[in-house]
C-alpha cells in the first residue's frame, strides 16, 4: 500500500509541474515552522502554493515529465507552484531569502524546461504580469494623452492669437 501511495504522489506533483506556468525547488533550512507558514501565505496571496515533498519524490516526478537534475537534491526541499502569476510567488520566496537568508534556490522550471540558479535569478528580475499589464495600458494611454494636449494647444492658440487680435483693433480704433 505505501508503494501505491508513493505513486500516486509522485503523479500528482507532476501534473501540477506540467500545470503550474512555472515552479521552484528551494530550500528551507533554517525556517521556523512560523516562518515557512507565513512563507506559505505570501506565496498563497501572489498566487502559488508551496508544499514540502521528498526529494525522491521530486526527482521521480521531474523524470516523469521529462527533466533530469544534474545532481541529487539534498537537504529539505520544497516545491513552490506559480499558478496564477509566473513570477510573484517565486519574488516572495526571494523577499524571505533576502531578509533572513535562510532560503535558498535550487532549480527552476518554466515552460517544461529547468531553470539552473543562474537562469531563475534573471527570470526573478522580470517584472509581474500585473507590472507589464500596467505598463502596457500606460504605453497605450501616453500617446492619447498627447494627441488631447496638442488639439487642445492649438486651439487655445487660435483663441489667444484672436484675443490678441481683437485687442488690438479695439486699441487702434479708439
Amino acid at each position: 500500500m505505501p508503494k501505491l501511495q508513493k505513486i500516486n504522489q509522485v503523479d500528482e506533483v507532476a501534473k501540477k509541474l506540467t500545470e503550474a506556468k512555472s515552479a521552484a525547488l528551494i530550500q528551507y533550512q533554517g525556517l521556523t515552522a512560523g516562518d515557512v507558514s507565513a512563507l506559505r501565505a505570501k506565496i498563497k496571496e501572489s498566487g502559488g502554493s508551496l508544499e514540502v515533498i521528498k526529494n525522491t519524490l521530486i526527482t521521480r516526478a521531474l523524470n516523469k515529465i521529462g527533466l533530469n537534475l544534474p545532481e541529487t537534491l539534498t537537504g529539505p526541499t520544497a516545491i513552490a507552484f506559480c499558478d496564477t502569476d509566473e513570477v510573484a510567488p517565486l519574488k516572495e520566496i526571494d523577499i524571505v531569502n533576502k531578509d533572513k537568508d535562510k532560503t535558498s534556490f535550487k532549480y527552476g522550471l518554466y515552460n517544461q524546461k529547468l531553470l539552473l540558479v543562474d537562469e531563475l535569478k534573471t527570470f526573478l528580475s522580470l517584472p509581474s504580469k500585473s507590472t507589464l499589464i500596467a505598463q502596457f495600458i500606460g504605453g497605450l494611454k501616453n500617446p492619447l494623452e498627447r494627441l488631447v494636449y496638442a488639439m487642445r494647444f492649438n486651439q487655445q492658440q487660435l483663441v489667444l492669437t484672436l484675443k490678441a487680435l481683437s485687442d488690438k483693433k479695439a486699441t487702434e480704433t479708439n
